[in-house]
């Protein structure tokens, strides 16, 4: 399936290219390895994703960018909405984003711990 992904968003994206691992969501299989691909462009609700394989349209993925630095952002949940391939064989997944990164939630709780530990 092909869509015109410039008239499916009106949002502002970013042209820029990033690693990206990802993995299915829920992984089900503990041998499941993640799987490397990489961004066309970011948005604040999602990215284009290049990859090897195709994914299913509505499939849920467990997504980590690695920054400039090789730094890796914290994982979000993404759903795969289109999936279109190339003649060389790779795929463009456009994926939205369903989770933010749950990393102030986890400080949030922690500092809650320590504040209940010292009351």
């Amino acid at each position: 399936m092909t869509i015109d992904s410039q008239s499916a968003r009106c949002e502002p994206r970013e042209e820029v290219l990033r690693i990206v691992e990802y993995t299915r969501f829920p992984r089900l299989a503990p041998e499941a390895r993640p799987q490397l691909g990489f961004t066309r462009d970011l948005s604040p609700s999602g990215l284009c994703l290049g990859a090897d394989t195709a994914e299913p349209i509505g499939s849920l993925l467990r997504v980590t960018v690695r920054e400039i630095d090789g730094r890796a952002t914290p994982a979000s949940v993404q759903r795969v909405v289109w999936c279109s391939s190339e003649r060389d064989g790779r795929f463009w997944l456009g994926l939205e984003l369903l989770a933010e990164p749950q990393e102030h939630m986890r400080r949030a709780s922690g500092e809650a711990r320590r504040n209940a530990a010292n009351a």
